[in-house]
C-alpha cells in the first residue's frame, strides 16, 4: 500500500491542534514533564533502573512483571562492540541462529529462550536487517511475549534505543587502530542552540579492516544526526536521520562448510539404512566440517557485498496536562543490498579414496526493503479511589515492502552449461569442484576466476519469480499498569488486536499465490508484589500470534497461524547487602504451536519441511554485584530445555530447538582505581561459556549439525589523562583472548582474536 503523505501531514497537524487547545488554557508558569516515553538515565554503570520496552512508557524495572535485560551504553563502550551481534554475546538467553551482516540474503536472527526471534526493533518498531552500532544508545531485551509489538515472538524481543541529544554540550572523538588492518574513527557531539530549545547530536564513523581469513575485510561509513526542539513548555519535536554504507567481503556467505560422513546410527554394523534412523540417512549423515582450517573461505577478491541503509524518525510529544501525554512518531527504514559469493557447501565421498569433494555454487543476491511505521501513543495517569493507573493507548500502522531484485545462481549441479558458455565467451576457467585434497595441500583457491556481477546477471539463472511482497500490519493495543496497596502491588493488564494483510507480486505483475488476511486478539496479565523496598515477586502470562506464510503444496492454502502461550515467575531485587547486589531470577515455560520448519537442502535443491509444536522451559538468573567499591560485576546464567514436543513426523520429537544452548553462562566485570599512581585506571573483561550440543538447524536431516560448545574471554583497559589542556582516555581491548574458534550458527563462525587500541578525546 502506498502512503499518502499529504493525508499523513494533515492528520498530524490536526492531532497537534487538538492537543494544543487544552495546553493554551493552562497557567503560563505551569510546567509539565514532557517525556514519559524516554528512558534516558543519569546513573552510570552496567545496571539500569528503568525501561521503555516492557510497557511502552518509562517504567521502573522493579515494577514490570517480566524479565528485561538492559545492555547499557557504558557496557557497550567497555566491551567495544564491533558488530551488533557482539552486543548480544553477554546476554545468557540469546544465541545466534543465522548468518549476519555482509548484505546477507537473510536477516540477522537469534534464538531467545530457545525460539528463533524475528523481532529486531529500533525504538519499538521494525528495524530492518542491519543496525549501525554507532546509532545505539542501549539495548533492551524483553523476555517472553507481550502485547505492544505486533507479531510478538514467544521468546521475547530485542529493542534498540537510539541516541538522542545529551543534556550538556560536548561529546567525544575516538581513534582506534588494531591488528588485521583495523582503522576506525568516530565522532559523537551534542550542541544546543536557540536558548536551549534546539538540541542536536551528530554521530559519524569510518571503519575499515583487512580481516583475518585468506580473503577478508570490509569498510563502513556512517553519518547520523538526532535532534529535539521545544516548541513550548508542553510540546517537543524530535527527529533522527542517518545513512550507513558498508562494502567488502561476504565472509559469512563463504566460510565454514559441511561434510557427509557415513555413520552407523543404530549400531547394526552397517551404513545402509536408507530409510533413515531418526530421520537421517546413515550413508549421508551431515555434520559440520572436520578438515578445513579456520581461515578458510571459498570466495575470492572478485566477490563482494554492498549495503546501504537509511533511518528516519520524526514526531512530536505533547504534555496535554501534567498526567496526560501524547506522542506521534513516524519511522522510515530503507535498505538496498547486493552480495556476490562463491560457495562449496557440503563435502561428500564419490569413490573409495575418500577424497571428498563439493561442487561449486556461484550466487548473486540483490534485494531492497522499505519499512514505514506510524505510531500514536497516549499515556494517561489517573486514580480510581486509592488505586493509581498508568494507561497506555496506542495504534501502530506498519507497512513493509520487499523488492526482490533477483537471486541468480550458476551451479555446477544445475547450470554447468551456462558455466561452459561463460568460460568460452570470457576465457575464464572456473573451479567446478573443490576436493578435500586441494584444501589439505594448500591450493590457493582464493586466486580462482569467478563471474563478475554483470556476468552473473547475464548468464545466471534466477532462482525465483517474485517481484515484490507487501505486508500491512495494523496493531491496536492498550496496557494499564495498576497500582494497589500504596504501590506495593501492581498489575499489568494488556490487550492487543492485530490485523495482517500480506501478498506477493510475481514478475509480470500477477499476484503470486494467495493473500494473507489474518487477525487475532492477544492478552497479557502480570503482577508484581513488593515484599519489601528491595525485593519483588512477579508472575506474567501472555499469548501471541503470527500469520503463517508457508502454504500447503497440495491445496495452496496457508497453514494454520502460529500461536504461542508463555508463563514466567520470578524475583527481582535491588540494593541488597548495602547496595552490593541487584538482579532477577526467573523460571518460565513457553509453548508454540503450528510451527512450519523449512531448511534449504543444498544437495537436493529443495527445502526439508516439517510441522511441529515446540516447548521451551528453563531458568534464568541475572546478577549485578559490587563486592567492593569501584568493582562492578554482571553475571548471567540460563538453563534451557527447548525441544520439539509434538510433530507429525514422530522422529522429530525431542529434537532440540535451533540455537538453544542447554547451559549458557556470561560474566563481565570492571574495576576502577580511585587513588594512588594508577588513579583513574579502569580494567576488566568477561567470559562467555556455552554448553552443547547447540542445534544448528531445525529439521531432522540436519540433526547432527551441532556445536559442541565454547568458552571465550575478553579483556579491556582504560586510562584517562591529560595532554596539555586536552582530556584524553587511552584504551585497549583484546577480544577472544585465547583465540577460540567455533561455529556460531549455520556455517557462520566467530571472529579470531582481535586487539584494538583506542584514544578518546573529550570535546
Amino acid at each position: 500500500m502506498k502512503i499518502n503523505y499529504y493525508k499523513t501531514f494533515c492528520f498530524s497537524a490536526s492531532l497537534l491542534a487538538i492537543g494544543l487547545q487544552p495546553i493554551q488554557a493552562q497557567e503560563d508558569d505551569e510546567v509539565y514533564q514532557l517525556n514519559p516515553f524516554s528512558v534516558m538515565e543519569e546513573e552510570e554503570g552496567y545496571m539500569a533502573s528503568t525501561t521503555i520496552s516492557g510497557t511502552g512508557m518509562r517504567t521502573s524495572l522493579m515494577n514490570i512483571p517480566m524479565s528485561i535485560n538492559v545492555i547499557t551504553s557504558e557496557f557497550l563502550e567497555d566491551s567495544l562492540t564491533h558488530e551488533f551481534v557482539e552486543a548480544l554475546d553477554y546476554n545468557s538467553s540469546i544465541t545466534q541462529t543465522g548468518r549476519v551482516g555482509n548484505a546477507g540474503s537473510r536477516p540477522a536472527t537469534f534464538a531467545l529462550r530457545g525460539f528463533r526471534n524475528r523481532n529486531l526493533l529500533v525504538d519499538g518498531v521494525t528495524g530492518g536487517l542491519s543496525v549501525p552500532t554507532q546509532l545505539i544508545d542501549r539495548i533492551e531485551v524483553v523476555k517472553g511475549p507481550n502485547t505492544l509489538y505486533g507479531q510478538s515472538d514467544p521468546g521475547g524481543l530485542v529493542n534498540i534505543i537510539t541516541k538522542t541529544p545529551l543534556a550538556e554540550d560536548g561529546g567525544r572523538a575516538s581513534a582506534r587502530i588494531g591488528d588485521n588492518g583495523w582503522i576506525q574513527g568516530t565522532l559523537d557531539m551534542t550542541t544546543h542552540a536557540m536558548n536551549g530549545k534546539l538540541g542536536l547530536r551528530v554521530m559519524a564513523e569510518h571503519k575499515e579492516t583487512d580481516g583475518w581469513r585468506w580473503v577478508d575485510g570490509n569498510q563502513l561509513n556512517f553519518l547520523g544526526m538526532s535532534g529535539t526542539y521545544d516548541f513550548s513548555e508542553q510540546v517537543e519535536g524530535f527527529f533522527l536521520i542517518s545513512r550507513n554504507e558498508e562494502q567488502g567481503f561476504p565472509t559469512e556467505r563463504a566460510t565454514w562448510s559441511f561434510e557427509r560422513i557415513a555413520t552407523d546410527l543404530n549400531g547394526d554394523g552397517d551404513f545402509d539404512d536408507s530409510t533413515g534412523v531418526g530421520g537421517i540417512t546413515e550413508a549421508t549423515a551431515r555434520y559440520n566440517n572436520t578438515f578445513i582450517p579456520k581461515e578458510f573461505v571459498t570466495s575470492t577478491p572478485g566477490n563482494g557485498f554492498e549495503l546501504h541503509n537509511d533511518f528516519l524518525t520524526m514526531g512530536f510529544r505533547i504534555a496535554i496536562t501534567e498526567r496526560h501525554n501524547l506522542q506521534y512518531k513516524y519511522n522510515f527504514y530503507d535498505s538496498v543490498n547486493i552480495v556476490s559469493f562463491r560457495e562449496f557447501n557440503t563435502f561428500q565421498s564419490f569413490d573409495e579414496t575418500d577424497d571428498k569433494r563439493s561442487d561449486v555454487n556461484h550466487t548473486i543476491n540483490r534485494g531492497a526493503a522499505r519499512d514505514e511505521v506510524h505510531t500514536i501513543n497516549d499515556i494517561i495517569d489517573f486514580d480510581t479511589g486509592e488505586v493509581r493507573h498508568q494507561l497506555l493507548l496506542g495504534f501502530r500502522k506498519a507497512q513493509r515492502t520487499n523488492y526482490e531484485l533477483g537471486d541468480y545462481r550458476l551451479r555446477q549441479a544445475r547450470e554447468s552449461a551456462q558455466l561452459d558458455e561463460l568460460e568460452a565467451d570470457t576465457g575464464k576457467v572456473f573451479r567446478r569442484y573443490l576436493h578435500k585434497n586441494d584444501i589439505e595441500s594448500g591450493v590457493p583457491i582464493w586466486d580462482d576466476d569467478v563471474p563478475t556481477w554483470e556476468e552473473q546477471l547475464t548468464y545466471g539463472v534466477r532462482s525465483n519469480n517474485t517481484d515484490k511482497s507487501f505486508q500491512d500490519i495494523d496493531t491496536l493495543y492498550a496496557t494499564d499498569n495498576i497500582y494497589f496497596m500504596e504501590d506495593r502491588l501492581n498489575i499489568l493488564a494488556g490487550v492487543r488486536h492485530i490485523q495482517i494483510n500480506q501478498h506477493t507480486i510475481a514478475l509480470g505483475g500477477a499476484q503470486r499465490g494467495l493473500a494473507i488476511d489474518e487477525n487475532d486478539t492477544n492478552f497479557q496479565l502480570g503482577a508484581v508484589y513488593r515484599i519489601n523496598p528491595n525485593l519483588s515477586a512477579y508472575v506474567n502470562l501472555a499469548d501471541a500470534f503470527e500469520a503463517n506464510t508457508q502454504t500447503d503444496p497440495d491445496t495452496g492454502d496457508f497453514y494454520t497461524p502460529i500461536t504461542s502461550e508463555a508463563i514466567e515467575a520470578g524475583l527481582k531485587f535491588t540494593d541488597l547487602f548495602d547496595g552490593r547486589l541487584g538482579g532477577s531470577a526467573t523460571v518460565f515455560q513457553i509453548n508454540k504451536d503450528n510451527v512450519v520448519r523449512s531448511d534449504y537442502n543444498p544437495v537436493t535443491f529443495i527445502s526439508d519441511r516439517a510441522f511441529t509444536n515446540d516447548e521451551s522451559k528453563g531458568f534464568e538468573v541475572e546478577l549485578f554485584m559490587a563486592p567492593v567499591e569501584n568493582w562492578n560485576i554482571v553475571l548471567g546464567y540460563t538453563y534451557l530445555d527447548s525441544v520439539v514436543a509434538g510433530a507429525l513426523n514422530p522422529v522429530l520429537n525431542g529434537l532440540r530447538l535451533e540455537g538453544a544452548a542447554p547451559h549458557r553462562l556470561t560474566f563481565f566485570n570492571s574495576y576502577t582505581f580511585d587513588d594512588g599512581p594508577m588513579e583513574g585506571l579502569r580494567i576488566g573483561g568477561g567470559m562467555v561459556w556455552a554448553d552443547g550440543p547447540i542445534q544448528q538447524f531445525g529439521t531432522a536431516p540436519n540433526e547432527l549439525v551441532t556445536e559442541d560448545g565454547y568458552t571465550t574471554f575478553d579483556l579491556f583497559a582504560r586510562y584517562p589523562t591529560m595532554i596539555g589542556d586536552q582530556p584524553v582516555t587511552f584504551g585497549v581491548n583484546i577480544d577472544n583472548v585465547t583465540d577460540e574458534f567455533f561455529v556460531r550458527s549455520r556455517a557462520a563462525t566467530n571472529q579470531a582474536r582481535q586487539i584494538v587500541f583506542s584514544a578518546t578525546f573529550d570535546l
